[in-house]
């Protein structure tokens, strides 16, 4: 059965797959979990910093959407994804920019995790925030992709 954890996990699991065939080399690190390098933030061969993401979605409140008997009800969860890009600092903005707009485009517009009773994530249009500074030393200059979207669950 459909609930609020396995959508989110779906988003996840869509995130990963698009994210490892486009940039195979852009790691990404998820919220309380081990880092996926021995060294973080990600270095090269050199030991220079390389760019890497940061995958997140955070809830944004849940409403009853219709009536009726329970089994039969509709939930509506809202929330958003959000793919925090990082490159060195004074790395530029380009490839950070088009970071973060690659991120935003694999959720444009989908609709994910439909169980064919009712259940779904439709996603929304995805923006980004004009990066800055990170403050993890200066070292590190972040851009955020977001990406609203709402759940339908019936239960």
């Amino acid at each position: 059965m459909a609930n609020y954890a396995g959508a989110i996990a779906a988003l996840r699991t869509a995130f990963a797959a698009a994210w490892a065939a486009a940039y195979p080399a852009v790691p990404i690190a998820y919220p309380n979990t081990i880092p996926p390098a021995e060294t973080w933030p990600p270095i090269d061969g050199t030991g220079a910093p390389v760019p890497w993401v940061y995958f997140e979605v955070i809830g944004n409140g849940a409403a009853l959407r219709s009536c009726g008997a329970p089994g039969s009800l509709l939930w509506l969860y809202k929330g958003n994804i959000f793919v925090h890009v990082f490159v060195p600092a004074d790395y530029g903005t380009d490839d950070a920019e088009a970071f973060a707009v690659a991120a935003g485009e694999i959720f444009r517009a989908q609709t994910f995790y439909q169980d064919g009773a009712g259940a779904k994530i439709i996603c929304y249009a995805p923006q980004t925030d004009g990066g800055q500074k990170d403050a993890d030393n200066g070292n590190q200059w972040r851009i955020t992709c977001s990406i609203p979207f709402e759940y339908y669950h019936h239960g």
